[in-house]
């Protein structure tokens, strides 16, 4: 552009300066003197800004005799440096037009130009490069994380992103399929939980009955004279022995698959509670939208908590899970606040009810209610909730009103 620019200015200004050398040249053959003196008074500069443009136009023009040529042909003025002649052809001298503000400042312009248009090209490539690849993939940064804990909620809306969406397909197959081993491994809990209760309670009736045989053989219950033969009563004490042993190995079999069942580690940390509160409308508001469910989230206070954020968002995420698939859909509210020393957390629905004997077993482990009969689950989730809230010195508790076909369970642990 500059190149172009320039070859059109010399072109014009070759022209000027071709005219005004003929005015010169004309003076000459009348006869008159020139001198560096008088060379301004040969040119009409006047009748010159007439028909052409002020940068086609020098600034000044200097005459140079031939005879006292003080310019350095070399210098980078010399293109604008032109011989004036005789009618002969004799050369008298030389003209320098000097043109002081055209080709730098265009030259200043144009880089000035390019510099600006460059600077917001790189700020449109940095909000291109930010909303098009680092937005999206901080959002999705979080979603193996998400997994890993266990939180299966709503998935990651599809999209036609030629960087994410292959990803975004990949990771929400990934959680189905995480989602399903893990309903498959509940059931196979249950299953298992279920077979060693029956073989315990199979085993402790005949253990029972054994024992009793043994020491009525001990104390010689069956003779005539209740006198117990040595030999026998000694091999009785044996056999009481054993079925002791049997039936500590029993307890022990079922304590520990009932502490392996409730295992949970508590993680220790300090935290607002309204990041529990935004952590849980992150995970879950999108999804009520999506099942047109009323959704509220309130919270009256916002205290530091030294607690478990996440053991704390499980227990969230049963109940409104909960919420979700024994509720009517007709509004579900968790309500999070302080109170003295504890922190209270409620979740409330509409929906099918229990009795009030029902309430009492909710939280046993592998109980399901009379309204879960279409619905599908193991009884597992609310016995869970309720150990780790008794993990993190809280407990938990259900309330329902009859009248106004509403369920709360409301979560309370201490603040520290």
């Amino acid at each position: 552009m500059i190149s172009r620019h320039y070859r059109t200015e010399n072109g014009m200004r070759n022209v000027v300066m071709n005219r005004m050398i003929m005015d010169i040249e004309a003076c000459v053959q009348e006869g008159k003197s020139i001198t560096a003196d008088q060379i301004d008074s040969y040119i009409s500069m006047d009748s010159y800004r007439q028909e052409y443009k002020e940068k086609d136009i020098p600034d000044r023009v200097i005459y140079y005799p031939l005879e006292d040529l003080s310019i350095d042909l070399t210098d980078s003025g010399a293109e604008y440096l032109r011989p004036v002649r005789k009618e002969d052809g004799t050369l008298i001298g030389y003209l320098q037009f000097i043109f002081e503000s055209g080709n730098q400042r265009f030259t200043n312009e144009m880089t000035y130009l390019v510099i600006v248009i460059s600077y917001f090209a790189v700020i449109m490539l940095v909000l291109i490069c930010y909303y098009v690849v680092l937005k999206p993939f901080n959002s999705l940064s979080e979603y193996p994380e998400r997994l890993a804990k266990g939180r299966m909620g709503e998935g990651i809306p599809e999209s036609k992103s030629r960087f994410f969406g292959k990803y975004i397909w990949g990771m929400n197959m990934l959680k189905d399929e995480m989602g399903l081993k893990d309903k498959n491994l509940s059931t196979l809990e249950r299953e298992k939980q279920t077979l060693i209760i029956s073989i315990a309670h199979g085993i402790k009736t005949p253990l029972s009955n054994i024992k009793l045989y043994a020491e009525a053989i001990e104390k010689g219950i069956y003779h005539e004279d209740k006198k117990p033969f040595k030999k026998d009563a000694e091999t009785a004490a044996k056999i009481g022995q054993n079925v002791e042993k049997v039936e500590t190995l029993v307890k022990e079999i079922m304590d520990s698959s009932v502490k392996a069942e409730t295992s949970y580690t508590p993680t220790v940390t300090t935290f607002y509670l309204k990041e529990l509160l935004e952590l849980t409308k992150k995970e879950y508001s999108g999804r009520a939208e999506l099942l047109h469910i009323p959704f509220e989230l309130k919270c009256e206070n916002n205290p530091l908590i030294t607690s478990d954020k996440d053991g704390l968002f499980k227990i969230i995420s049963q109940l409104i899970e909960n919420a979700i698939k024994y509720g009517s859909g007709q509004g579900i509210t968790i309500s999070m606040g302080r109170q003295d020393e504890d922190v209270i957390i409620s979740v409330k629905n509409k929906g099918n009810i229990l009795s009030e004997e029902e309430t009492a077993y909710v939280f046993k482990s592998f109980w399901r209610g009379s309204n879960a009969s279409n619905v599908e689950g193991q009884g597992i989730g609310l016995y869970v909730s309720k150990k780790i809230a008794e993990s993190l010195g809280g407990d938990i508790f259900m309330k329902s009103w009859k009248s106004e076909n509403t369920t709360e369970v409301t979560l309370i642990i201490p603040i520290n």
